[in-house]
């Protein structure tokens, strides 16, 4: 009877030991710290910093631009946001509206607003973003998935012009 008694208080033990807390909901300063990074990316992209734009990004992350192919990893995005950057001088502004998650995930939604510089040279763009976030063994946020899309629909692609068919003689 001992051994019985013995028996299941070990197996109790090592069940309660095998059960994890669930994964902890996102604090004000896990938000903090995004509208940090989206606040110093805005930044880095108005200044047209390649290496402050990169700097929130884990080494494999995803970037998904409207019409344009996934950038993957450093690299990709490197290249990606050098393009970008060189294409325009802008100022861009992104305001977070949404920071929820769970454990070592959080995602963040917000609107931007994109102004080509100088004022004036080219309309300004509004639209949406959604960034999902990783919490590293470090206890540091990355970005891995970045997203984003203008509020107004793309321009169709242009007709070309018919010519008028040459008459023969």
């Amino acid at each position: 009877m001992r051994r019985l008694t013995a028996g299941i208080a070990l197996l109790s033990l090592a069940t309660l030991g095998a059960c994890k807390p669930a994964p902890g909901p996102v604090t004000d300063a896990d938000r903090a710290v995004a509208a940090g990074m989206d606040s110093a990316f805005a930044a880095a992209a108005t200044a047209g910093d390649v290496s402050g734009m990169m700097a929130g990004y884990a080494p494999n992350a995803m970037v998904m631009p409207p019409d344009m192919a996934m950038a993957q990893g450093s690299e990709q995005i490197h290249g990606l946001w050098n393009t970008m950057a060189g294409a325009a001088k802008v100022t861009l502004t992104l305001k977070q509206q949404t920071a929820d998650g769970s454990g070592d995930f959080m995602y963040t939604t917000g609107t931007y607003h994109l102004q080509p510089m100088p004022e004036g040279s080219a309309p300004a763009v509004d639209g949406k973003y959604l960034e999902v976030f990783h919490r590293g063994t470090d206890g540091k946020w990355m970005i891995v998935a970045d997203s984003w899309s203008p509020n107004t629909a793309p321009l169709p692609p242009a007709v070309p012009e018919k010519k008028p068919a040459r008459r023969g003689r």
